[in-house]
């Protein structure tokens, strides 16, 4: 029953080549990732849209364009601007009652004191209290208001 070696190697076949795997229809792996990196990606959009119109992105907003005027408008408007703005922050961060009637030091006290990144108001926010008031030529430096500017938006992100 053995055949001769030379009848066995007659039998095989040579390959002649494999057929074409196309990449559609995608495999169940591939649905999972793309539903997955869609949903991802739709959390990412409602979550910065849900940010752009709180509080928080109105005042990251108003920050900006402070910024932005820095460069050539009036120093004196933009701190007093910058003053208001701080006090909205501070009302919707806290309660009404904590902080809208202070004024002066105790002002500038209560910001170095809830201050999340512990920004010393006392020594560089005296332009918020002391601005306002100053005759109208006064030389406010654009770097003491952006210091504050940035300050501030580091305190609304």
């Amino acid at each position: 029953m053995t055949a001769a070696p030379g009848n066995l190697l007659a039998q095989l076949y040579d390959i002649t080549g494999i057929d074409y795997i196309g990449w559609w229809p995608l495999a169940p792996g591939w649905w999972v990732l793309l539903v997955l990196a869609l949903i991802l990606a739709g959390a990412v959009y409602w979550r910065r849209r849900a940010y752009q119109r709180s509080w928080k992105g109105d005042a990251w907003r108003a920050l900006a364009a402070l910024d932005s005027q820095l460069v050539g408008g009036n120093t004196q408007e933009i701190v007093a601007a910058l003053s208001v703005l701080l006090r909205r922050v501070a009302m919707q961060c806290s309660s009404r009652a904590e902080c809208a009637g202070l004024v002066g030091q105790d002002w500038l006290r209560w910001l170095t004191e809830k201050d999340p990144v512990s920004f010393n108001w006392l020594s560089h926010g005296s332009l918020l209290v002391e601005a306002r008031y100053a005759p109208p030529s006064g030389d406010i430096s654009p770097e003491a208001v952006k210091i504050l500017i940035k300050a501030a938006k580091r305190w609304v992100k």
